[in-house]
């Protein structure tokens, strides 16, 4: 289940979000090996939705065109019945990256791919 600024997203297919660390490479004097200092991390990710509204083209496309882009807060929820529990985490400071004006195929079913970036991230459950 995915909720973007508390709305329930029932049109999602999947959804991906990822931390990467960020490292800068450090010259240590008498050692011929390359060390790495941690320096912060990038997060970024993409919601793939069957398309069956405007919900993130109403969200976002003004922000294209203004240079103002909205406050986004996404919140992810897996919940494995076989599991102990729901693991969810949120997702702030979520800016996207990409709108799609239009992409469709004749007889297909259309889905919608929606890449962002984000500025932090909190576990609101752990399994």
């Amino acid at each position: 289940m995915v909720w973007v600024n508390g709305d329930k997203l029932a049109n999602i297919k999947s959804f991906e979000a990822k931390v990467t660390a960020e490292y800068d490479d450090v010259k240590i004097a008498g050692e011929f090996g390359t060390d790495s200092k941690y320096m912060g991390y990038s997060l970024e990710g993409t919601m793939t939705l069957h398309k069956i509204d405007s919900k993130v083209a109403k969200l976002v496309a003004d922000g294209f065109k203004t240079g103002k882009m909205p406050s986004v807060t996404i919140v992810s929820g897996l919940d494995d019945p076989d599991a102990l529990g729901m693991e969810k985490v949120e997702i702030d400071g979520v800016k996207f990256t990409e709108l799609a004006l239009a992409k469709w195929e004749i007889g297909q079913t259309v889905e919608e791919e929606v890449p962002f970036k984000a500025k932090s991230f909190k576990y609101l459950e752990l399994v």
